[in-house]
C-alpha cells in the first residue's frame, strides 16, 4: 500500500473508487481502519482517501513535536502529491481539529467539511484520562487491556451491551498490524491538548456539517452545537443514543446524512 513523502515524514494512505475526492481524517491514537465499516459505500460514488496521521498506523512516527497545524499541512501535501485540487474532508474527533485547520488555512481546497464529534479545545477531563493512559506504556500493559479503559469513552452503553461486542472490539485491537507506539501517542496527545480554535472558528467560510452525539463521553453535545452556531451557515445533526464514533454505531444513518451533504456541495 502506498506511502508518500510529505513535509518531513512518509505518510501512509489508502485510496479506492472514482469521482470527487473525499478525504477521511481519523482521530487521536487511531488509524485509517477506524473508517473500514463505511469506506466501501463511499467508494461507489467517490474517490476516497483514508489517511494515517503522523504517529499512527503505517505512517512515520517522528520523535519530535507534533501540532494539529503540521498534521493539516501533511494532508494538504498529500493532496498535492495526488493532484487533488479540491476535496471534501471528513474528520473525526482530533480529525475535526485537523479538518477545521485545513478549512481555516486552505479554504480554497475545501468543497465541504464534515466535523464528526469534534471540539474547539479538548475537555480537561479527557485530557487527564489520555495523559494517564499514556503512562501505561511504561508498564508494558497489553493493548487490549488498555483498550478497555477507552471503550467507555468511545462507545455508548447500548452499543457495548450488545452480545459479544466487547470481545469483538478487543479482537480488532489484537489484530492491529500497527499499534500505537509511545512516541506516536505522546506526539499526538501534545498536539491535541495544544489545539484551540476559539479565536478563529467563526472565520471558517466553507460548507460545513457538524455532527454530534447525545451519549458522547468525550465531547459534550453542547460543545458541538456551539461549534455549529459559530461556523457561518453550518448545519448540525445529532445522533441519538450514539457515543463518540457514530459512524461505527449507526453507519447507515451516518452515510445517508453525510453523502446527502457532500452531494449538495
Amino acid at each position: 500500500m502506498p506511502k508518500i513523502k510529505v513535509n518531513d515524514i512518509e505518510l501512509y494512505y489508502e485510496t479506492k473508487g472514482q469521482g470527487e475526492p473525499v478525504v477521511f481524517i481519523t482521530g487521536y491514537s487511531a488509524d485509517h481502519h477506524v473508517w473500514d465499516n463505511i469506506l466501501d459505500d463511499y467508494a461507489k460514488s467517490y474517490q476516497i482517501i483514508a489517511i494515517d496521521n503522523r504517529g499512527s498506523g503505517a505512517s512515520e512516527c517522528p520523535n519530535s513535536p507534533y501540532t494539529i497545524e503540521a498534521m493539516a499541512d501533511d494532508v494538504i501535501a498529500l493532496c498535492d502529491a495526488l493532484g487533488l485540487k479540491t476535496c471534501h474532508f471528513i474528520g473525526l474527533s482530533m480529525g475535526c481539529a485537523i479538518t477545521m485547520t485545513i478549512a481555516y488555512k486552505y479554504p480554497e481546497r475545501c468543497k465541504s467539511i464534515v466535523l464528526s464529534n469534534g471540539f474547539r479545545k479538548v475537555d480537561i477531563k479527557f485530557a487527564l484520562f489520555a495523559q494517564g493512559r499514556l503512562e501505561l506504556f511504561k508498564y508494558k500493559i497489553p493493548a487490549d487491556i488498555a483498550s478497555k479503559l477507552t471503550m467507555g469513552w468511545a462507545f455508548s452503553s447500548d452499543y457495548l451491551n450488545q452480545a459479544g461486542m466487547v470481545e469483538y472490539l478487543l479482537e480488532g485491537v489484537r489484530a492491529a498490524k500497527h499499534p500505537m507506539t509511545e512516541v506516536g501517542t505522546r506526539g499526538q496527545l501534545a498536539a491535541l491538548i495544544a489545539f484551540d480554535s476559539h479565536v478563529w472558528i467563526n472565520q471558517i467560510k466553507v460548507p460545513t456539517l457538524v455532527i454530534g452525539s447525545d451519549k458522547d463521553m468525550i465531547v459534550d453535545e453542547a460543545e458541538m452545537q456551539e461549534m455549529a452556531r459559530l461556523i457561518p451557515d453550518a448545519q448540525y445533526y445529532c445522533f441519538k443514543g450514539a457515543g463518540h464514533i457514530p459512524h461505527i454505531e449507526k453507519p447507515q444513518e451516518f452515510n445517508k446524512l453525510v453523502q446527502a451533504f457532500i452531494a449538495g456541495n
